[in-house]
């Protein structure tokens, strides 16, 4: 993104890194909220970038990143790697360049729950322990989960 496109960001939800759970992520909130991916990773910036998403090639962890990316604009932020340890870094970043910013953690080991709460996220979402609920229940009740996922 440009500099001017950058500053122009407002309202927008930040994808702290890439990883397993963002294209599903992108997917959600597509058409809904504008969103802007920090990624370190050049390669994935490029792909991205080629399919029109917002991005920022940067460590997440970075406070000037995040400044830069608006963040005292942005409706929320996502930390959901598939590193627990870097998802906590970028929330501790996260809240200390903007205490009131709403964060939310996706941990990918359940014992990380607590930890990412601790960093400062403000909700933290277990996608394993979601997914197993979901299955579980739906082994039980088939009619009402029959939908669930199906995008």
């Amino acid at each position: 993104m440009t500099t001017e496109q950058l500053e122009g960001l407002d309202d927008h939800v930040l994808l702290m890194g890439y990883g397993d759970l963002t294209e599903s992520i992108l997917a959600e909130l597509a058409g809904r909220v504008p969103t802007l991916v920090i990624t370190p990773d050049p390669a994935v910036g490029s792909r991205l970038r080629d399919r029109g998403v917002n991005v920022l090639v940067d460590e997440p962890q970075d406070s000037l990143t995040l400044e830069q990316a608006n963040i005292d604009r942005a409706r929320a932020v996502i930390a959901a790697t598939n590193s627990d340890g870097d998802d906590a870094l970028s929330v501790l970043t996260a809240r200390q360049v903007d205490p009131d910013v709403y964060i939310v953690a996706g941990a990918t080991n359940q014992p990380n729950v607590e930890k990412l709460r601790a960093a400062g996220a403000d909700a933290v979402i277990s996608p394993a322990a979601i997914g197993s609920q979901l299955l579980a229940s739906s082994a039980l009740d088939r009619e009402s989960f029959k939908n669930i996922g199906c995008r």
